[in-house]
């Protein structure tokens, strides 16, 4: 009996620890952390970082599109496993356990990432969410503006064009006036157009943008000048911490000549009393110097 009392007690404790454990399973988190775009022929860094305890951490694998690109096992020897990756050299010496240093990125290195620890006691694995990767082509010059008219009234709409510079993918355009962002409404994307350039059998792509906007909306000075930009990026929106992956901006400038309100009736000239007065006197003395004359002259 004492013997059987024992056992119910190893069992509990056994169990309540299994339960801690798992439990505590739920607070595991991992992150897969690279950059989202990688210039072509250069070279990225890809991080597994989580909050398991090193001593407890019993194997991690790297992925690309589902496929493993590199596994880490604790106490074997070697601790390595890699696999064949597409367009793209596994740094050796760069190699860690939550690291993978990948170079020299082809276009075919593009793809979905992800990494994924496993824990040895208790048995559990958790996965990363996944992460995509682009070897882009940056532009090589900025984008270019057209207007019509440098010089336009402040009753006129400012038109104007905006193309991109070739590249992969296709930049995204943004208008600002002023250095303050133009409302998308007043815009007229005209989408991307492919070029006969080419970059190591990728073809390159422009975009083009068109520009609406009503000079009336703005407060402007009389004879006042207009900046205009267009923003040419990769992505279209910056990402926290990483900026964009490539930018190029042009810049232009507009005279905009404001236009006075016509008046609302015809000005009229205000005499003082004295000079009507002076102006009175001076016809009466015409007209008597006009009765002498005549009298004068009379037959």
């Amino acid at each position: 009996m004492p013997f059987q009392r024992d056992v119910k007690l190893l069992v509990l404790v056994i169990n309540i620890s299994g339960i801690i454990l798992v439990a505590g399973m739920a607070d595991v988190w991992v992150e897969l952390r690279a950059p989202r775009f990688v210039v072509h022929r250069h070279s990225a860094v890809l991080r597994c970082e989580h909050n398991v305890d090193a001593d407890s951490l019993y194997k991690v694998v790297f992925f690309k599109n589902g496929q493993r690109l590199m596994k880490f096992v604790h106490g074997r020897d070697p601790p390595y496993e890699l696999y064949n990756i597409t367009g793209a050299d596994i740094n050796l010496i760069q190699l860690t356990p939550t690291s993978v240093t990948l170079e020299r990125m082809d276009f075919a290195a593009s793809g979905t990432y992800a990494c994924e620890i496993a824990l040895e006691t208790p048995l559990y694995s958790k996965v990363s969410k996944l992460h995509e990767i682009t070897v882009i082509v940056r532009q090589k010059f900025r984008p270019k503006i057209r207007i019509k008219h440098k010089k336009q009234s402040s009753n006129d709409h400012l038109e104007a064009t905006c193309q991109s510079a070739p590249a992969h993918p296709a930049p995204h355009l943004t208008w600002f006036i002023n250095n303050m962002k133009v409302d998308e409404r007043l815009t007229v994307p005209h989408g991307t157009v492919n070029t006969h350039r080419h970059h190591h059998g990728i073809q390159l792509a422009m975009t083009n943008s068109s520009l609406h906007f009503p000079l009336s909306s703005l407060q402007l000075f009389p004879n006042q000048t207009v900046i205009i930009t267009c923003l040419s990026t990769i992505p279209s929106y910056a990402s926290v911490g990483e900026g964009f992956a490539d930018v190029q901006n042009h810049t232009v400038t507009v005279n905009v000549v404001r236009m006075e309100p016509p008046p609302t009736q015809l000005p009229v000239k205000i005499v003082s009393s004295e000079f009507s007065s002076s102006s009175r006197c001076g016809t009466k003395l015409i007209l008597i110097v006009l009765v002498i004359c005549l009298c004068h002259f009379k037959p």
